[in-house]
């Protein structure tokens, strides 16, 4: 594993080395970066990193024998590109290695132009003889007056206008159109067409009992949203939902077998730990914060409404009677203890990476102050699990019997 600090303040954990190597490659890491030596317990730049140096020193490579791109189409000027040339031989045979950066823009230019006076040409082209404006006479029947009938178009498809034989089908493809002009004809060049008037069904009857029972209870749903069990029911949901978030949280932290050997050993394991002890400290003291805000919510809400409403001291000693949903003070204070004395634990492990040895279920320091010290903490932890199963934490829903639940099985190791 590799701690590296990207920049002041931030800091990334990559687990391998492919993953450093790819952080690398993308500039997530680069020469600004340090990494941090557990040898030496002393955080060094990345340039000194074998690693860092044989991709830098890659990438430098490629760049230097990749060859330039081919050049061609209409505005290539005559430059080739060989790709058996060496680099510095490699351009247009007239003059010295340029990139040509204007060759893109002068020939989206004239494809624009181009195609502007395409348009231009397509618009300016004949129409057809049914897209010209002409003026429309209908015929009307000879014995109502009142009545318009719809134009008729005829097709002519001989040069005689009057044979009678001419076919009366519509065609917007034919040759020749004319409109048949009788005797008597309607001008419909300033004739308005009549709106339709939308049928609209008849409504039903209504009694006078159902109308009054569809309008008067217009307060009914507030005072039922405002009902104690509704606020009981609500209540239950909010901390629900918190106590979701807390669990999703501790296993997004991954934090099972907190003490087993593999979290605490000094090639990187107690890093890791420690980091996933303060991502499940940040989602603890998130989780309080909801719990109290949801506590003051509703307990306002209720003394608000049954000053209002007038409840009966039955129905307030309801609501103080209802299931406690909150962690105990004393299971709060001690798991507060236990995140705090565990997290002081893994920081004298980390202060002497590489100084200690774990032997099965036990550990060495080369430092006996040291040592002393994790033993001090070893036991204080030790008491408060023990204090927290006696104050029943071992079957509660909340922060401590999730904690227990990350410990499991595993044990520190005694000190020698």
């Amino acid at each position: 594993m590799y701690l590296v600090e990207l920049r002041p303040g931030k800091e990334e954990l990559y687990r391998s080395s492919d993953e450093l190597a790819l952080a690398i490659r993308n500039g997530d890491v680069d020469a600004r970066s340090r990494v941090y030596h557990r040898a030496t317990a002393k955080w060094i730049s990345i340039t000194l990193h074998p690693q860092y140096r044989a991709i830098v020193a890659a990438a430098k490579e490629d760049a230097g024998s990749r060859p330039l791109r081919r050049v061609w189409g209409m505005l290539s000027g005559g430059g080739t590109s060989d790709p058996t040339m060496p680099p510095e031989q490699q351009g247009p045979t007239n003059g010295p290695m340029i990139q040509y950066r204007w060759r893109r823009p002068l020939a989206l230019g004239i494809s624009a132009l181009l195609l502007m006076s395409g348009i231009q040409l397509a618009f300016s082209g004949p129409r057809p003889q049914w897209a010209k404006p002409g003026r429309v006479a209908v015929m009307a029947k000879p014995a109502e007056k009142t009545l318009r009938a719809a134009p008729v178009e005829r097709t002519i498809q001989a040069e005689d206008v009057g044979d009678e034989t001419a076919s009366a089908l519509v065609s917007l493809a034919s040759n020749r159109t004319v409109w048949d002009e009788p005797a008597e004809t309607l001008e419909t060049d300033n004739v308005e067409a009549k709106p339709a008037t939308p049928w609209v069904p008849r409504p039903p009857a209504l009694r006078t009992n159902s109308l009054r029972d569809a309008l008067t209870p217009s307060a009914a749903p507030t005072a039922a949203n405002n009902s104690l069990p509704d606020l009981m029911s609500r209540y239950t949901v909010a901390h629900d939902a918190a106590q979701a978030r807390l669990e999703t949280g501790m296993r997004v932290a991954r934090l099972t077998k907190l003490f087993a050997a593999s979290r605490l050993s000094p090639d990187g394991g107690v890093t890791d730990t420690r980091m996933s002890l303060a991502g499940a400290a940040n989602v603890i003291r998130v989780y309080r914060q909801q719990q109290a805000a949801i506590e003051k919510a509703y307990q306002d809400t209720v003394t608000s409404l049954a000053r209002q409403q007038s409840w009966s001291p039955r129905k307030v000693r309801q609501w103080y009677s209802r299931p406690p949903r909150k962690e105990a003070p004393a299971l709060e204070l001690i798991s507060g203890s236990l995140v705090s004395s565990i997290d002081s634990l893994l920081g004298v492990l980390n202060a002497q990476a590489g100084a200690y040895k774990i032997r099965g279920t036990a550990i060495a320091f080369e430092d006996p102050t040291a040592g002393q010290a994790y033993g001090a903490l070893r036991r204080k932890i030790k008491e408060q699990i023990d204090a927290i199963v006696a104050a029943g934490g071992a079957i509660s829903p909340g922060v401590a019997g999730l904690l227990l639940q990350a410990i499991g099985t595993t044990s520190l190791p005694r000190e020698t």
